[in-house]
Parts: C-alpha cells; sequence; structure tokens
C-alpha cells in the first residue's frame, strides 16, 4: 500500500504522487525566493517547502495539478512539513485518482438512508415537508450534500465529511434537546440537519479540497440562508417566524461575531444546534489528531493551535483487564426506556408554540 504524506516520518525521504492546493513564491529574510507549497492527497493536506531548484515555469503551475514530489520529511513548528528537492507532474495512468482525495469510512449510501430515517422521524409536517424538499426532492442538492467536506483542514475535511458530521451534531442535539422539555426537538432537528448546508457550495473537491470564489465571497452561512429562502418559497403557507427562526439557527450556530456569526444563539433551539456542532467540530479534530499520534513516541498529543493545549493519547482504563471492564454495568437512566429513547415526564400546559400549538 502507497503511503499517504502524513504516514511519513520526520527523516525519512519522500517519493508520492499527490495534488497541488495551494503554491505561493515568498523571500527569506535575505530576500532570496522560496516556494511555500499545500500539497493534498487522500491522508489529507499537509504543507511544504522548496528552497531553491525551481523556475518561472514552476511557480505558473495550476492548483489541482497531479505531482510527483520528492524530497524529506521535517518537523517545524511541532507539525509536518515536506522540505521538496524536486516536483514534476505525474503522467496520466501513473496513478489511481481516487488515492488523492481523502474520504470518510462511512459509505455514502449508509448515511444517506440515515439521513432519510432521521427525516421520515420528523412529526411537525411543515418541517417534514421543508426536509423532503432539500434532502430527498432537490436530487443535485442531495448529490452535492453526499460529497461535499465539513471543513478544509480541521475536522472531517475529506470527501463525504459534510454529512457525516451533520449526522452527528443531529444525534447530539437530539439528545441534548430530549433532556429539557421546553426545547422544540422537531425543531432541533430541523436546524441541526440545516445549519451547514451552505457547505456544498462554499467548498470544491474537484481534486483537492479549496474554499469556491462564491465561499470565500459570501461564505456558507448567507449561502444556507439563500437555499433555506428557496426552499420555503415553494411550500404554500409556510410562516415567516419559522423561516425566521430557521434562519437564525443557521446563522448562529459558530456562538458568536468573533468565531463567524453575525448574532448569537438567541433560541433555547439555536443553543442546543450551537453547543451540538461545536462538540463535533472540537472532538473530531481532536480525535483525528490524536489517532494519527497513537504510536508515535511518548503520551502526549502535539500542541493543538485551534484548541491551545496538548491532549493526553493514553486511556485510563488501559491499567484495568478486559475482565474488570466487562464486569461494569452502565445504570438504565430511569429517564430512558429499555430501548434507550427518552422518555418525557408529564408537563404542565405550554404556551403556545412557533407551530401553533403543542409541540408535534
Amino acid at each position: 500500500m502507497t503511503k499517504t504524506l502524513k504516514q511519513y516520518e520526520p527523516g525519512e525521504t519522500v517519493d508520492a504522487i499527490c495534488v497541488l492546493a495551494g503554491l505561493t513564491v515568498r523571500q527569506t529574510k535575505k530576500q532570496k525566493p522560496f516556494l511555500r507549497l499545500e500539497l493534498n492527497d487522500s491522508g489529507g493536506r499537509i504543507d511544504a517547502v522548496m528552497w531553491d531548484g525551481f523556475d518561472e515555469e514552476l511557480t505558473r503551475t495550476p492548483q489541482g495539478q497531479v505531482l510527483r514530489v520528492r524530497g524529506r520529511m521535517e518537523a517545524y513548528d511541532d507539525r509536518q512539513q515536506v522540505v521538496v528537492n524536486s516536483i514534476s507532474v505525474a503522467p496520466a495512468g501513473s496513478y489511481d485518482p481516487s488515492a488523492l482525495m481523502p474520504s470518510s469510512e462511512r459509505a455514502p449510501a449508509e448515511m444517506l438512508a440515515e439521513l432519510d430515517g432521521i427525516i421520515a422521524e420528523v412529526k411537525h409536517p411543515l418541517l417534514r415537508n421543508l426536509l423532503e424538499i432539500a434532502f430527498i426532492g432537490d436530487e443535485d442538492f442531495r448529490r452535492r450534500f453526499s460529497q461535499a467536506p465539513a471543513a478544509k483542514r480541521w475536522h472531517q475535511a475529506y470527501i463525504g465529511g459534510l454529512l457525516e458530521h451533520t449526522l452527528i451534531v443531529v444525534a447530539h442535539a437530539r439528545a441534548l434537546a430530549g433532556r429539557y422539555r421546553e426545547v422544540q426537538s422537531d425543531l432541533v432537528i430541523a436546524g441541526a440537519l440545516l445549519h451547514d448546508i451552505g457547505k456544498v457550495s462554499e467548498y470544491r473537491w474537484d481534486g483537492y479540497l479549496d474554499s469556491s470564489t462564491e465561499g470565500k465571497l459570501v461564505g456558507h452561512l448567507v449561502i444556507g440562508v439563500e437555499l433555506l429562502d428557496k426552499w420555503t418559497s415553494g411550500i404554500d403557507g409556510f410562516p415567516a417566524p419559522l423561516g425566521w427562526q430557521l434562519k437564525h439557527i443557521i446563522i448562529s450556530h459558530h456562538g458568536s461575531l468573533e468565531f463567524g456569526s453575525p448574532v448569537p444563539p438567541r433560541t433555547l433551539e439555536a443553543l442546543v444546534v450551537h453547543f451540538a456542532d461545536n462538540l463535533d467540530s472540537k472532538l473530531s479534530g481532536v480525535l483525528k489528531i490524536r489517532n494519527r499520534q497513537l504510536d508515535a513516541p511518548g503520551e502526549w498529543t502535539e500542541y493543538i493551535r485551534l484548541m491551545e493545549t496538548q491532549f493526553f493519547k493514553s486511556s485510563a482504563l488501559d491499567c484495568a483487564g478486559d475482565e474488570t471492564v466487562q464486569e461494569q454495568k452502565t445504570p438504565q437512566s430511569p429517564e430512558r426506556s429499555q430501548t434507550g429513547q427518552a422518555t418525557r415526564q408529564a408537563s404542565p400546559p405550554r404556551e403556545q408554540s412557533l407551530f401553533g400549538g403543542e409541540e408535534y
């Protein structure tokens, strides 16, 4: 099996087929030009540098070009970096195109079936109709939603990553909503499914993962609201206040202006979706780095800038025998049925909901 770039250890000689995701010409402190590159293969994206041995023609190599890169791997600022000695265009037929793009470990058909099952369980008719139009009836959107990455680098940055991330966010959001009777669960599920829909246009994944021109100029929050408007405008009698609530979930799910949301979460449902999204994006990002470094020396990961800390790699239960772990039973929560589904206690009369009556 051919190594991905990230599987090379510092000091190893690199000889790999990869995709050029970015190239800029920089200058050293002594005004000597060098190349800063971003390379992509099925293991993800990695930085590279070429100090010399290049010409002007090489600096004009377009993004998406498949290259053969030779050099060595080094550790720079606690991160992997390829020091490139030579670059050449990889001849067609000398590589497997599918090996150049990372993808989810879950099968697309399996994830789409889970998505369809979630939509079928939504009880509120208008929300279920909206979700069916968006995720099932809009075939072009469904295809792109099942292919798009969830991010460029940090979490689920691979083909199918957006769908995988969305399903996890729905699972987290459902669990949270089931603990608070005041939270309208159908609105939470709809919002969780819709929160990142704009990423189908924010990113491109034709040979390498990158932001699209629309994504750079507009961003996925605005794109998501535009998609929502397109779908709701085709539903007779779709209440404007319900549309506002869904839009609010989309534009507030980053939590604050500092992280890209123009408004903070101001409804219970938006708050639930924000925390569910934040949990998966952080945990999935940390797990990606932790799992990649499990076999590396030491008990700690590299310093993770976005989390501003290192993470302990060993399990606290490693010292316990299998028999001890197997004998431990998780007590059944009195608030859950034997099937594991959350059960609700009788609630006092509530105010009229956004849906025009009691929650469905």
